[in-house]
């Protein structure tokens, strides 16, 4: 089982200099990593240069996904039809979103300033704003099983994954001809599905936003989609029992695969489409959150109780943070940028 490694050896191990800048720019930004505790209906606050748990809030039965505002984080749970929201200054849970009729959600994701989520059981994506409290915007999809969600940077574009279907959805604002900045994108929403593979679940959007790539847990496959065509461009074969979740690196080279039933995260060059390391993080894993300098990725190793810490040079597990319960959904925090 590995060790918890203090500091020093992490800046050892990242590169002198390097390392020392990026803890110390956390540090002095006081940037947060944020993980949700499924067992202990918890968020854990971690501070990401020294590797500590600076302290834990509830977070309501089942947390699953976790996004952030730069002040707050949203926290999706299974057991409520609410999404939990904690003041990350105060470091205390406040007014949760009530959800009402539209039920339990589980995917989250923030972008341009608004917290976007998906609804399995009703059938429904919808937009929360932070600044009016309110739900602004749902959207009835008539798809079965939405699971997770990401979006374009600008919301323009929603994608989803369907678990029963084995499909994902992209959801685009219509085009209206001849028009151009925002009024290019007020039409309606248009909606296309793309078949992928049994057990749709983890996806992200490659930083460059063209292409989409999604892990089929039961096909045990990933499916390249370009966005441009909404069209499945290729397939990659898994050699893991349970991919749920994937993610980019920041840079767009590669792409992450965690195995929740495996001991290891597989990476993928992502222009090759090929498989280059396997990272032994000691146990099955599942959420993953990246720096946004691309340095490091921290990788939920739930089966083990405790988040991996990998250096994305070397592709190699460097430190750990133990003592969590059942960790999944991360989120970075940048104060003042939503993350």
């Amino acid at each position: 089982m590995w060790k918890m490694l203090t500091v020093a050896v992490v800046v050892g191990w990242l590169g002198g200099a390097g390392a020392q800048s990026l803890l110390a720019q956390s540090a002095d930004v006081r940037e947060l990593l944020v993980v949700g505790e499924k067992s202990g209906a918890l968020l854990a606050i971690i501070d990401p240069a020294t590797l500590e748990i600076v302290t834990r809030v509830g977070a309501n039965p089942d947390p699953h996904e976790v996004a952030t505002d730069g002040r707050h984080a949203y926290v999706s749970n299974s057991g409520a039809r609410a999404i939990t929201v904690i003041d990350l200054v105060t470091r205390e849970q406040v007014k949760e979103i009530d959800l009402g009729p539209l039920g339990a959600v589980h995917g989250l994701c923030f972008a341009a300033g608004k917290l976007y989520f998906a609804n399995e059981g009703t059938r429904i994506i919808g937009r929360y704003d932070p600044a009016s409290r309110q739900i602004e915007w749902v959207l009835g999809t008539g798809r079965p099983q939405s699971h997770m969600i990401v979006t374009s940077r600008d919301g323009s574009r929603i994608f989803t994954t369907e678990t029963g279907p084995g499909t994902a959805t992209l959801f685009q604002r219509d085009v209206r001809p001849g028009a151009e900045g925002a009024a290019a994108t007020g039409g309606d929403w248009v909606m296309r599905v793309i078949p992928t593979g049994s057990g749709a679940e983890g996806l992200d959007l490659s930083p460059d936003e063209r292409e989409l790539w999604v892990a089929n847990v039961r096909d045990r496959t990933l499916s390249v989609i370009d966005v441009a065509s909404a069209e499945v461009v290729h397939t990659i074969q898994l050699p893991t029992t349970y991919a749920n979740r994937l993610k980019f690196t920041p840079d767009g080279r590669h792409v992450l695969v965690a195995d929740l039933r495996g001991r290891e995260v597989i990476v993928y060059d992502a222009v090759a489409r090929r498989e280059v390391r396997r990272i032994d993080v000691g146990g099955g894993s599942e959420g993953m959150q990246m720096t946004p300098d691309g340095r490091s990725a921290f990788v939920a190793v739930s089966a083990m109780n405790k988040v991996a810490v990998v250096d994305l040079a070397s592709f190699s597990v460097i430190a750990e943070i133990s003592g969590l319960n059942n960790p999944d959904g991360m989120s970075w925090v940048r104060p003042g940028a939503a993350r």
